[in-house]
């Protein structure tokens, strides 16, 4: 396993702010902070390479500078991802400090972009979800949660100057308040549970390669040596 590196929130804003290449060619801070998190919650463990080129508008990565910018951006990325499996370990995701809402002046700028990211993220994955989700065992609430949280992101992205319709519902049912209110539990919900999803897809591989790996018991002849050792055939010893 991989060592941990050290998330710094003040670093990870430096990242947007100190280079305009990036802030300009990225999703910007809270997009990319929203979309890492849905990467996190996946139920697929998907590598860094695989997605760190959607984090910017073209869908590659720019060719930075130098090298040496080019190695900050993977260890902020890196090590924002490390931070955001962590609090999800913990049972407890936290919004950044910025993203905020209020019943007067609805989402901040902050808050819209990180749920814009995250519902970014989801829709690159919506197909590893419902991959899993159908060939998930048992009474699960998954599928429930996973529906909610997308109506509270879907419902703050939309709210910006929104203020006075706070507490009216939209056409799933749920207020800007109340999608407010849930948003932590449903992400922190969400992602424990594509993680748990994640764990026991890889040991049902496990467990299929071990069953694999083992060999067939050949088919033993009526005339054939017994298998008990005993030196007689089949049919005069063990099958009678």
């Amino acid at each position: 396993m991989s060592e941990l590196l050290t998330f710094s929130a003040d670093l990870f804003a430096d990242l947007f702010e100190d280079h305009p290449e990036i802030k300009l060619s990225s999703l910007g801070h809270y997009q990319t902070y929203g979309f890492v998190l849905a990467i996190a919650s996946s139920p697929e463990n998907i590598p860094p390479a695989e997605w760190q080129p959607l984090l910017f508008k073209t869908n590659k990565l720019p060719d930075f500078d130098t090298p040496e910018l080019g190695r900050t951006f993977t260890f902020n990325i890196r090590s924002l991802w490390d931070d955001l499996n962590t609090q999800l370990r913990n049972e407890k995701i936290v919004l950044p400090d910025a993203c905020d809402y209020s019943p007067l002046t609805g989402a901040d700028q902050a808050l819209i972009d990180y749920c814009a990211g995250y519902l970014k993220g989801y829709a690159w994955l919506k197909a590893v979800w419902e991959h899993a989700i159908k060939n998930e065992t048992g009474d699960s609430k998954t599928d429930m949660m996973l529906n909610m949280l997308i109506f509270a992101l879907m419902t703050l992205n939309k709210n910006k100057g929104e203020a006075t319709q706070s507490t009216e519902k939209n056409k799933k049912g749920m207020s800007i308040d109340k999608a407010w209110k849930l948003l932590p539990t449903l992400l922190t919900s969400v992602g424990i549970n594509g993680q748990a999803l994640r764990e026991i897809e890889k040991l049902t591989a496990e467990q299929n390669a071990k069953l694999e790996s083992i060999q067939p018991i050949a088919k033993i002849g009526r005339n054939d040596l017994c298998y008990c050792g005993s030196g007689k055939k089949y049919k005069k010893c063990c099958l009678q």
